[in-house]
């Protein structure tokens, strides 16, 4: 693939940037809350640069940027005038896509689920209902076992982009007892 503003740096990620699909993908999208760099390509721009900057083991900077190459890149994907469903939640979307290159579960798990814990704390913040957003994150940090320090990371590279405010990250690196 040619054109991109970044290199890929493995034949896994070639395969990934090749395909039609992530290639449609990519260049959806405008300048929008919490996203005013509008297209997904200068949104994955922005997270791997964040993982360029993070101190990290050669195998979780492959594993973060796998996951910022997919991650939000079918949004254009999701059924507009449709009921909010796992099936049309654009990281469920990803992670089918995702399923084809990736076998590592817990990387499956970080692509399908990058949004959970932001999607918590909005329960907590928009509808006071911090009870529930505590559960919710409880579910979470079960399902990723031992991918949680992962998840960390890549919620922190995610989360430092566009217009994105800090609140729900910090929440949940204090709730998680945790540190990226």
């Amino acid at each position: 693939m040619r054109g991109l503003p970044f290199i890929i740096e493995t034949p896994l990620e070639d395969r990934i940037c090749n395909e039609p699909a992530w290639l449609e993908g990519i260049v959806w999208g405008k300048p929008r809350k919490a996203h005013p760099e509008g297209k997904i390509i200068y949104h994955i721009l922005e997270v791997i640069s964040n993982i360029n900057k993070m101190d990290v083991t050669k195998e979780e900077r492959a594993n973060l940027r796998l996951i910022a190459l997919v991650h939000d890149t079918f949004k254009y994907r999701v059924p507009r005038h449709q009921p909010k469903v796992k099936d049309h939640d654009h990281g469920m979307i990803a992670r089918r896509f995702a399923e084809k290159y990736i076998e590592d579960d817990g990387i499956l798990d970080i692509i399908e689920l990058h949004d959970e814990a932001h999607n918590a704390w909005v329960v907590g913040e928009r509808y006071g209902d911090w009870a529930s957003a505590t559960e919710r994150v409880g579910s979470l940090i079960s399902t990723l076992g031992g991918n949680i320090g992962l998840y960390l990371k890549f919620y922190e590279c995610d989360n430092r982009t566009g217009s994105k405010k800090q609140d729900d990250f910090e929440w949940f690196k204090e709730i998680t007892g945790a540190h990226p």
